[in-house]
């Protein structure tokens, strides 16, 4: 059996780090557990849909820099120089990476030239895949591309959110996720899900027997630990601006879906009861879409404004002493494919607050405060449970370490190899 899996978004989430979202820690995650498994054919490749040169050179670089450069396979003919595609690819990772304005020059140079290159690229490059000898294809995250009939195609969803909640998504988000159900065909592809929540969605919108739909459960990573070094969390503290005080903690992309309007809601509250409680909350995460009214809302009560910190993106090394410091993990998001922030703060030992819907339950159990995030006297409430008593705060800090130990990717991967054989062989 010759499997191939698709890496697209590892390349662009290595040349784009700010672009490293759940997904793609999900998607090398699991490569990581895979590539470990012997006796397995497995190659690795760019290859979707909706393919790009800069994606298939950009996973190399990826690949090279992790020493595993031996499993790609690139299906791209170098109909551009390859030493000049790598350097821009490098160069426009390094623009990234020093936190340069969209309004620098440099900036907009490296994205006019990568947008150029793609639509240069993609009219001049034509791949015909349907000689390609491999027996099953993994897409990770992006539409299924035409194979062989005789290719057995598997496809992984993470949620349903552009298909069930439209206005919750930007265009482009809301397009591609159409693209994607759109590249399955129900009757001959396969699917695996990350929850049994989405499991339900996706098959009730598709109609796809559920027989030929499965789940594995995600894991958070293992650079996700309880932190105790007291100064090395202060001095982590200290370089996102977090003052020296306890503080609540959220970590999500500022967008609609994740309730954080609502969050910011039932904070006020919480300090307009009592305007002793000298509690901040912090906002970990990229500025996402129709977030207006989130930044609208601090700007506009007093309270918030003295006592809220919006940090921007924290990359994943600092994440750890940033869960470990915090009084409390709130997550009030309106729907998860599976819910990632909670099972890392859980695995750094840091009480949780989150939703009692779609997936999340599946995820926290009974080692959380669940709250309906409709509900702002519950959430309010919640808080200030967690805020008033260090004995409770103890008890979900370690129903949370036993929680997460019930996810781990070496199990996530095991269960992917198993369902490779069995729809091999179905």
């Amino acid at each position: 059996m010759k499997i191939t899996y698709d890496i697209s978004i590892l390349g662009q989430g290595h040349a784009n780090p700010k672009a490293r979202t759940g997904i793609y820690r999900m998607v090398e995650s699991l490569l990581t557990e895979i590539i470990k498994v012997e006796n397995l054919d497995f190659k690795l490749v760019a290859l979707n849909k909706n393919s790009s040169y800069w994606d298939s050179l950009a996973a190399e670089i990826y690949l090279e820099s992790i020493d595993s450069y031996d499993f790609f396979y690139s299906y791209y003919p170098a109909n551009f120089s390859v030493f000049f595609y790598k350097s821009l690819i490098r160069n426009y990772r390094l623009i990234l990476q020093s936190n340069m304005g969209k309004k620098n020059f440099v900036y907009k140079m490296a994205q006019f030239i990568k947008i150029l290159s793609e639509s240069i690229d993609k009219k001049s490059t034509k791949i015909d895949l349907t000689y390609q000898d491999f027996s099953l294809y993994h897409s990770t995250y992006f539409p299924l591309p035409l194979l062989p009939q005789q290719t057995t195609r598997l496809l992984t969803i993470y949620d349903l959110i552009p298909q069930i909640f439209p206005d919750f998504v930007t265009p482009k988000v809301l397009k591609r996720g159409l693209e994607i159900l759109d590249s399955v065909d129900i009757t001959k592809d396969w699917i695996i899900c990350i929850s049994e929540h989405t499991k339900q969605d996706f098959c009730q919108y598709t109609g796809m027997n559920p027989e030929r739909v499965f789940v594995t459960p995600l894991a958070a990573s293992d650079n996700f630990y309880p932190v105790t070094d007291s100064p090395l969390i202060a001095q982590t503290q200290k370089k996102y601006h977090i003052p020296p005080e306890p503080y609540l903690l959220s970590l999500c992309t500022l967008e609609p879906r994740k309730n954080l309007k609502f969050l910011l809601q039932s904070y006020a509250q919480l300090l307009e009861q009592d305007q002793t409680i000298a509690i901040n909350l912090v906002l970990v995460g990229v500025s996402g879409w129709k977030n207006n009214d989130i930044f609208q809302t601090i700007q506009n009560h007093p309270l918030l404004k003295k006592r809220v910190i919006v940090t921007g993106y924290i990359p994943d090394q600092d994440l750890s002493a940033i869960y470990s410091g915090a009084l409390a993990f709130v997550y009030p998001s309106l729907y998860e494919g599976f819910g990632l922030p909670p099972l890392e703060a859980m695995q750094c030992g840091t009480p949780v607050i989150t939703s009692n819907t779609s997936s999340l339950p599946e995820v926290v159990g009974d080692a959380g405060i669940m709250i309906d995030p409709n509900d702002q006297d519950q959430l309010s409430q919640a808080m200030l449970n967690l805020i008033n008593s260090s004995t409770l705060r103890y008890e979900l800090s370690q129903k949370g370490l036993i929680r997460a130990k019930q996810f781990n990717w070496e199990k996530c991967a095991a269960q992917t190899v198993e369902i490779y054989h069995q729809i091999h062989h179905a």
